[in-house]
């Protein structure tokens, strides 16, 4: 999935894009998310991203890309974990579904900054 991202239109990602922020605004609506837990989905949200970029990164031929292609794949359901663990239990579904759009937001705008084309040389 997380490869259909980085090659999906433009259209695609600004609807994923808005779709996200809608649902995020929805839930805090009900209960806001606290500052350290929207750090902490902020940081695991990086995490995915440099996840992917270090596999375009690493040799082929090597060990190391079959055991961190295992370790990226299992990567989303350890973030959907330790969010759901590290969250206080009131409201629990609001607040989850806040961490994991934020988790997503910095996914989608690191990898389209990335990717974007260059305007100076």
């Amino acid at each position: 999935m997380l490869a259909y991202w980085y090659n999906a239109p433009r259209h695609i990602k600004l609807i994923f894009i808005i779709a996200v922020c809608a649902a995020i605004y929805v839930a805090n609506q009900v209960q806001p998310l606290s500052p350290t837990y929207t750090v902490l989905s902020l940081a695991l949200g990086f995490g995915l991203h440099f996840g992917q970029y270090l596999q375009t990164k690493i040799s082929d031929r090597g060990s190391s890309k079959s055991k961190l292609q295992f370790l990226l794949r299992i990567y989303p359901l350890i973030i959907v974990g330790i969010v759901m663990w590290m969250l206080p239990p009131q409201h629990n579904w609001i607040v989850t579904i806040q961490a994991l759009g934020f988790v997503l937001v910095v996914f989608f705008l690191v990898s389209i900054y990335q990717n974007r084309a260059k305007r100076f040389e």
